[in-house]
């Protein structure tokens, strides 16, 4: 079984801020990796595209 990567995700946007536990199946490395995550949670959250992670913690 793959491992699985499981992070903590502090995130700003247009109207205020939020909190999400990921799971990914790579870590996080590069600036591209957060970017994805930005997307991600936009989509998810169903938030507009001004996210911006402010913070991340391995758990």
């Amino acid at each position: 079984m793959a491992k699985e990567h499981k992070y903590f995700v502090s995130y700003v946007y247009s109207e205020g801020w939020g909190n999400i536990n990921v799971t990914l199946p790579e870590p996080i490395q590069n600036i591209d990796d957060i970017r994805s995550m930005e997307q991600a949670i936009a989509e998810n959250q169903e938030l507009d595209e001004s996210v911006c992670v402010q913070n991340f913690k391995a758990l």
